[in-house]
């Protein structure tokens, strides 16, 4: 496996980071903030691979992004507003941002996750002809006989 160059990461990463197809640049890829199509708009990928636990990993990223900017944002307040330190904000804000920025973040993951497994495991033609053309949205799903 050929990992891609750092050009070729962060057009894939700069492309999902402006809410475009990691792929192809192109859109549309969302029906609204918090849904995704089934495919891109213009090149055709599913922007879930097709597969059913895909969301997981972007889940996984987007609480990592933010809790970690909650608290790196919690540790530079303390640290500058020592020891006029507003706990009050620290106790209403911080739970309070931690329920919203999820969603803020929302569609940034799902792109950026797609943009971290397209590096690992680059699209060709093939499977980019089977994302076009399956009907179902999943790989998994089973056709009644």
């Amino acid at each position: 496996m050929e990992l891609p160059s750092v050009r070729q990461a962060l057009r894939l990463f700069g492309r999902a980071a402006i809410l475009r197809c990691p792929n192809c640049g192109g859109g549309p890829v969302l029906k609204h903030w918090l849904k995704l199509r089934v495919r891109c708009g213009n090149c055709g990928l599913r922007l879930e691979r097709g597969e059913h636990d895909y969301f997981v990993g972007s889940l996984m990223l987007n609480y990592v992004i933010t809790g970690t900017l909650v608290l790196v944002t919690m540790a530079v307040l303390l640290v500058t507003m020592w020891p006029e330190v507003p706990w009050g904000l620290f106790q209403y804000a911080g739970p309070a941002a931690m329920l919203v920025l999820p969603f803020v973040f929302f569609p940034f993951t799902k792109l950026i996750w797609l943009a971290f497994d397209l590096m690992l495991r680059p699209m060709n033609e093939e499977e980019l002809e089977w994302h076009r053309t399956a009907d179902s949205e999943w790989s998994t799903e089973r056709t009644a006989s």
